[in-house]
């Protein structure tokens, strides 16, 4: 029988805001792919330096990227986040889970 996630994810969450601070993906040093899956839209999301730098929607921040591409279903819950655009008012929202559900070998996207 299914109750949920095996964990809550606080202590992952706590981790890496510490640790990335409000580093967005247009900050990265180098360029990256992070797959994720968006359990709202039924669809995958890539996030990836390059669009990160052109397209506000893509720039999210690292620690809520690395906790969405994190959460495995039964072991961490979905995570939830929105990112507002500061020009136009926009928003859109996340509610992301492991990214291996739509490419467990991110060589391949």
């Amino acid at each position: 029988m299914f109750d949920g996630p095996k964990y809550d994810g606080n202590y992952l969450r706590s981790l890496l805001r510490g640790t990335l601070g409000n580093l967005t993906l247009s900050n990265t040093l180098t360029n990256v792919v992070i797959p994720t899956f968006d359990m709202k839209r039924l669809q995958p999301i890539v996030f990836n330096t390059k669009d990160a730098k052109t397209n506000w929607c893509k720039n999210a921040l690292l620690s809520d990227v690395c906790l969405g591409t994190s959460a495995a279903p039964t072991f961490l819950p979905p995570h939830y986040f929105k990112i507002k655009d500061a020009t136009q008012g926009e928003t859109r929202t996340f509610d992301l889970v492991d990214g291996g559900l739509a490419a467990n070998n991110p060589v391949s996207i």
